[in-house]
């Protein structure tokens, strides 16, 4: 029961904090229409989902790549996350290439673009992930104490919250 009350507790204070950032930040942005079967994106949210997209996987795969578009997209999604694309890769502390400043560095070669097309496509190869992480100093992580790994690709682990229904 308690560890229902605090998956409760940690959903929703990332809901609120997420409602609160958004509103704050929202800017009024046009629909890019330019790929019909696409998933609808504005313009600055592809030119965001470029920039994270190299800054958290440029030394991956195009389905590395893809992958971490997925879980944007999924945090999109979900209920418990921002609702736009700029909401949640700009949640506070979700994504460390905001905080160490890479992400504005990023210059998004044509292969991330390419593979950030391919998730926008429908290319998903997910499983429901909302959260990953370096497979580097994973062990003992927050992340391996409170979520379900269900697979590694590449140099990133992916996780979905824990299931806390007691057995």
């Amino acid at each position: 029961m308690i560890k229902k009350l605090l998956v409760a507790f940690m959903a929703l204070t990332i809901y609120i904090v997420g409602v609160f950032y958004n509103t704050a930040y929202a800017e009024p942005q046009s629909v890019d229409y330019d790929c019909q079967d696409s998933l609808y994106v504005t313009a600055d949210d592809r030119y965001i989902l470029y920039r994270i997209g190299h800054a958290e996987a440029r030394g991956e795969d195009d389905k590395g790549i893809i992958l971490v578009i997925n879980v944007i997209i999924n945090r999109k999604n979900s209920p418990y996350f921002p609702n736009t694309i700029r909401g949640v890769v700009f949640q506070p502390r979700q994504f460390s290439p905001i905080a160490d400043g890479s992400f504005d560095r990023a210059v998004p070669c044509q292969r991330v673009k390419d593979a950030v097309q391919r998730a926008l496509d429908g290319a998903d190869y997910s499983q429901g992930a909302t959260f990953f992480r370096a497979t580097v100093g994973a062990e003992g992580s927050w992340h391996e104490r409170t979520l379900d790994r269900i697979f590694t690709h590449g140099n990133h682990h992916f996780y979905v919250p824990r299931d806390c229904e007691e057995k």
